[in-house]
């Protein structure tokens, strides 16, 4: 995970959502001394209130080495250094077109946030406003398949997939995976709540990341009886529920994660040589 944060910002949000586990399970930043884990946390936070969240600017332009050194009271030469180890690793980003850092994921993140709110403006959840009828396509059974056309002998049976491109269906396949639900077929039946539940919140399931899908499917999977009294009992029911679902699960997955092995020696090593790159052992 990019600088092991991840960060929803909408309009004025003062606040920034902070992974502990998904932070100390970085390589990168782990990689980093504890002075240059402060500026970057810094950084975050100036690219958080940036008029491009992600990206460190100022007054719309990539912000000078000078005036980055000045917010953050740090000696010219010794930002210039620490700069380039977040870089050297990875932490953080440069961008071509215009040479200003960013951070990928909280990037990332605002497209999330962006999806999701236009979807907001949209009435959200279709099944709490009223909406023009969903669009899927209707599948046209095989002549030699008696299978599919005994299915389709009914209007009202007639099997039904989401219309889109092969990104969709996968999300689609992969969040049916979730409740085991059967490989989708050409004589797959959809529910009709199961079909206005995709249409309302597909965008939101595309744009899920991989470490969101992997909380879930952590979360879905789970044989504990106190996880799966609380877990949707449905599919409809989660898509309508999606990005509260995906915080719930993140916050169970870092909870019961291995956090990896800390050397103490490295924070000695760190107090006695800070202007060096202190590696903790694992």
């Amino acid at each position: 995970m990019e600088g092991g944060v991840l960060l929803f910002n909408y309009m004025k949000m003062p606040s920034i959502q902070f992974y502990p586990a998904d932070w100390r399970k970085d390589p990168a930043v782990q990689a980093l001394n504890f002075h240059d884990k402060g500026v970057w946390i810094e950084i975050l936070c100036l690219m958080h209130e940036s008029s491009e969240r992600g990206v460190l600017l100022l007054n719309g332009n990539p912000m000078p080495e000078d005036a980055l050194a000045r917010t953050l009271g740090l000696d010219k030469q010794i930002l210039t250094t620490t700069l380039t180890t977040l870089l050297t690793y990875g932490v953080a980003k440069k961008r071509e077109s215009d040479g200003a850092i960013y951070s990928s994921r909280m990037v990332k993140d605002e497209k999330l946030i962006q999806i999701r709110r236009d979807a907001g403006k949209k009435g959200g959840n279709p099944l709490l406003v009223k909406q023009n009828p969903t669009t899927l396509v209707k599948q046209i059974p095989t002549p030699s398949s008696s299978s599919s056309s005994s299915v389709s002998s009914s209007n009202n049976n007639t099997p039904i997939v989401p219309i889109g491109d092969e990104n969709e269906m996968n999300a689609f396949r992969r969040a049916r995976a979730l409740f085991n639900m059967r490989e989708l077929t050409n004589s797959t039946p959809i529910d009709k709540s199961l079909e206005r539940a995709w249409k309302g919140a597909k965008e939101v399931v595309m744009a899920t990341f991989d470490d969101e899908w992997e909380a879930l499917e952590a979360r879905y999977s789970s044989t504990d009886p106190e996880i799966a009294r609380y877990r949707r009992r449905d599919l409809p029911t989660l898509l309508n529920n999606w990005t509260g679902e995906i915080t719930k699960s993140k916050n169970q997955h870092n909870q019961f994660t291995t956090q990896p092995k800390y050397d103490h020696r490295a924070e000695k090593r760190a107090r006695e040589f800070p202007e060096k790159i202190v590696v903790p052992l694992i």
